[in-house]
């Protein structure tokens, strides 16, 4: 794990999970002034990362009576469970403000302070220049994301309670889409492909988008493509986001490959949101997505 190295308001923050996403967090976390309190959430749970981290191992109600932000990285099914022992805290006066969630998302019940979906690549320079250009486009007629990975090897991946690519990666990754589309989507329509799904979206102005997810073998690889009568405009993860106009390769900023995905950028935002400055969408939006693509 690197040292501090970004500006953010000084908050204490919890990390409750530890596995990949807990992982990222809690480097993101240390490239920041926040202060990292803990990880950990279950006996044993994040033992490891802690120890990396250099942060203690904590139980859930230990996270919650030290953190003033949680981040929630636990499988979609222990989503919920989580939530509601958080929310009992909350209400028994933990100092609590915050609730940062990864998706997918099974069950999010109400805990009393703002719950936010985490979207890292929202937050990543790159990123936010290609939908700043799409979202200048003149009506465009074309706007697809096409995802390919290896399937993940930890938790329920595989399995069919899970559901398959459709959820991870493609539930994590439609925020972007739609925020490409920059509308609300309303009902999507699937069909298998080799490996995985393809899903066309419709949207409330009845344009419509499409996803196109699939577990493969090789390295990963994610473009979001998006076309109007003047020209073409190209994002693409592979892993770190780079951006072409017409064919054109714009130039990457030099970052941090966790400045670069946004995961630094969106503990910046979430201590941000604690202090009351700052405030991001709620969790129905994550919610919303779910609906579109129900799990198994």
């Amino acid at each position: 794990m690197a040292g501090p190295c970004h500006d953010a308001v000084v908050t204490s923050i919890g990390i409750i999970g530890g596995g990949k996403g807990a992982t990222l967090h809690a480097d993101a976390v240390l490239h920041t002034r926040a202060d990292l309190v803990g990880v950990g959430g279950r006996p044993g749970t994040a033992t490891e990362l802690a120890a990396v981290a250099d942060v203690p191992d904590r139980s859930l109600e230990q996270l919650c009576g030290e953190s003033e932000a949680l981040i929630v990285a636990v499988p979609p099914a222990a989503v919920g469970d989580v939530l509601d022992r958080v929310a009992d805290h909350i209400a028994a006066g933990a100092p609590v403000r915050a609730v940062l969630v990864e998706p997918p998302l099974r069950r999010v019940p109400e805990v009393g302070v703002p719950v936010v979906l985490g979207a890292n690549l929202l937050h990543a320079p790159v990123v936010r220049q290609a939908l700043r250009e799409i979202n200048a486009m003149q009506e465009p007629h074309h706007l697809q994301m096409r995802i390919r990975q290896p399937m993940p090897d930890w938790g329920a991946h595989g399995s069919d309670a899970f559901g398959g690519p459709l959820h991870d990666p493609g539930v994590r990754l439609v925020p972007v889409l739609l925020s490409a589309a920059a509308e609300t989507a309303v009902h999507a329509e699937t069909t298998e492909i080799p490996g995985g799904v393809h899903a066309a979206i419709e949207l409330a102005s009845g344009r419509r988008a499409g996803l196109d997810v699939a577990w493969q073998p090789g390295s990963s690889r994610i473009e979001l493509e998006a076309a109007d009568a003047s020209g073409v405009i190209l994002l693409t993860l592979d892993p770190l986001p780079r951006l072409e106009i017409d064919g054109r390769p714009i130039e990457p900023p030099d970052l941090h490959p966790l400045e670069a995905l946004g995961f630094v950028q969106q503990i910046d935002r979430l201590t941000r949101t604690v202090s009351g400055a700052d405030a991001w969408p709620d969790i129905s939006i994550g919610l919303g997505i779910e609906a579109l693509f129900p799990a198994p």
